[in-house]
C-alpha cells in the first residue's frame, strides 16, 4: 500500500518550518506503507506523476489558512484519480469537517490522527474508528472523539527522509502536547482538551541526537509552553550539554514560566531565542483574552532575558475584544519598553474551534488581502474579528499605526521588518 502526505502551501508559515504533524503520521504508517510526502511550500504537488501512478491514499494537512489550497488539492485528485483514498487532517477540519467532505473528501481524521490512520490502514469498517468524519448515503457521519495519545513516548520518531530535508535549515522537535490555558484566541483549549502530555527528556534526547547526526545546529522548539513544566525543561536543557549537542535552539513561551536560573540553564545549554505571546500592553486586553497575563510580568519577563544574553521575538496582535486607540498606545508603549529582537505582528483572527469564533453577535471585518498580508502574521484566510466600539475605518487605521510604530522600533534597533514566527 502507498500513501501520500501532503502539506499544502500556504501564505504564513514559520521559517524552515519542518511539518512535524506528518512526520508523525508518516513514522506510525511504515508499518502497514511505503510513505512519500510533499511540502508544497517548496515543492509543488505533481498532478500528473500522480494521476499517472495514483498512491493508494493521500493524507492532506490543513490549517485555516491553507484550507482553500487543501480543497483544491482534493478536489484535483478526485477528479484525476478518483480511486484513491482522500483523508484530511489538522485544526481547521476537526473543527469544520463538513466543509471538507463538501470538497471530495472521502475521511476527515479529526483531533490527533497517529491511531486512527493506522485503523484506516488496517481497513477498520468506518462505523468503527474513533475520530472520524465521513458521508455515507449523503449523510456525514460524526464517529465519537478518539482519546488523546498518552504515552507520547511510545510513537516513533518522525519520518524526516520522507522529505526533502535540503529545504529545511532549522529542525522542529516537540517534547509535549497540549496546553493547559483557554485563551479566547486559540483552538488548543478544545484540541487538545485543557491537557498537556510530556515525552520523558530521556526520549526527547534520542531525537535530538538524531537531528545532530543528520547535520542540523539549529533546532527549534514547538511546544506550546517549552517552560511551563520548569523540571521538564531543566532537565533536557541539563541532558543537551551532558551529551555536547552544540545547538543553537529556540522556543515558545510564557513570560510568567521563567525564572532567573531556569533561563541561565536554557542559556548555557544553546537558547539563542526565546519567542514570547505579548499579545498586547493594554491590561484589558490581556483580560479580556483570558490570556490570566499581567503587563507587569511581561516587562520583568524581557528585562531578564536580556540580562541572560538571549534575544526576544515578541507576539503581538492587534484587533482583540477591548481594542480601542488606547489599548493601541499602551502596545506601542510597552514595546519601546520592553525592545524585543523580533515582532511578529498578527491581526486578531476567529479560527474554528476557538472561543473567538462561537462569540455570539461577533462582528468580522474584511480588508483587501494585500492589506492583511504586510501583518506577516496571523489574519490571512481568516475572519478578522471587529471589535465593538470600532468602526471598520478605525480598525484599520489603528491597525496601520501599529504597524508603522512596529517598523520604526525594529529599524530603530538595525533589524529586519516583523518577521514570521
Amino acid at each position: 500500500m502507498r500513501l501520500l502526505l501532503v502539506h499544502p502551501r500556504f501564505p504564513y508559515r514559520g521559517r524552515d518550518a519542518f511539518p512535524l504533524g506528518l512526520g508523525y503520521l508518516g513514522a506510525v504508517a511504515r508499518e502497514k506503507a511505503t510513505v512519500e510526502a510533499v511540502d508544497e511550500n517548496y515543492t509543488p504537488l505533481d498532478f500528473d506523476r500522480l494521476a499517472a501512478d495514483p498512491p493508494d491514499i493521500v493524507g492532506i494537512s490543513s490549517t485555516t489558512p491553507s484550507f482553500p489550497r487543501a480543497m483544491e488539492i482534493a478536489a484535483e485528485i478526485k477528479r484525476r484519480a478518483g480511486e484513491t483514498l482522500v483523508l484530511m487532517g489538522g485544526t481547521h477540519v476537526t473543527f469544520c469537517p463538513e466543509e471538507a467532505l463538501r470538497s471530495g473528501v472521502d475521511i476527515v481524521v479529526r483531533g490527533e490522527g497517529e491511531r486512527t490512520l493506522m485503523e484506516i490502514l488496517d481497513g477498520l469498517p468506518l462505523k468503527d474508528v474513533k475520530g472520524v468524519s465521513y458521508k455515507s448515503a449523503d449523510r456525514v457521519i460524526h464517529n465519537s472523539w478518539r482519546e488523546l495519545q498518552e504515552d507520547l513516548d511510545s510513537l516513533p520518531l518522525p519520518a524526516w527522509d520522507a522529505f526533502s530535508l535540503k529545504h529545511y535549515n532549522i529542525m522542529s522537535i516537540i517534547t509535549s502536547r497540549g496546553c493547559p490555558y483557554a485563551c479566547l484566541y486559540c483552538c488548543a483549549a478544545k484540541f487538545w482538551k485543557r491537557r498537556v502530555r510530556y515525552r520523558s527528556p530521556e526520549n526527547v534526547l534520542e531525537e535530538l541526537r538524531e537531528i545532530a547526526s543528520m547535520g542540523y545546529t539549529m533546532v527549534r522548539f514547538m511546544d506550546s509552553t517549552f517552560t511551563l513544566n520548569r523540571e521538564h525543561a531543566m532537565r533536557i536543557c541539563e541532558l543537551m550539554k551532558k551529551e555536547g549537542l552544540d545547538f543553537s535552539w529556540s522556543c515558545e513561551t510564557r513570560a510568567d514560566s521563567l525564572d532567573n536560573d531556569l533561563l541561565r540553564t536554557l542559556a548555557d545549554s544553546g537558547c539563542n531565542l526565546l519567542c514570547l505571546g505579548v499579545d498586547s500592553g493594554s491590561q484589558r486586553v490581556l483580560d479580556e483574552t483570558q490570556r490570566k497575563m499581567r503587563v507587569a510580568v511581561v516587562k520583568a519577563a524581557f528585562r531578564k532575558i536580556r540580562e541572560h544574553g538571549m534575544s526576544t521575538r515578541a507576539y503581538v496582535t492587534f484587533g482583540f475584544p477591548g481594542e480601542s486607540e488606547k489599548s493601541v498606545r499602551e502596545t506601542v508603549k510597552l514595546l519601546r519598553e520592553i525592545q524585543p529582537d523580533q515582532i511578529l505582528l498578527s491581526l486578531a483572527t476567529a479560527y474554528p474551534g476557538t472561543e473567538l469564533w462561537n462569540m455570539k453577535q461577533s462582528r468580522h471585518v474584511y480588508p483587501h488581502p494585500s492589506w492583511i498580508a504586510k501583518f506577516h502574521g496571523h489574519g490571512y484566510g481568516g475572519r478578522l474579528f471587529l471589535p465593538e466600539g470600532l468602526s471598520r475605518k478605525d480598525y484599520m487605521r489603528l491597525a496601520d499605526y501599529l504597524w508603522g510604530e512596529v517598523r520604526k522600533l525594529l529599524r530603530d534597533k538595525s533589524r529586519l521588518k516583523p518577521e514570521t514566527g
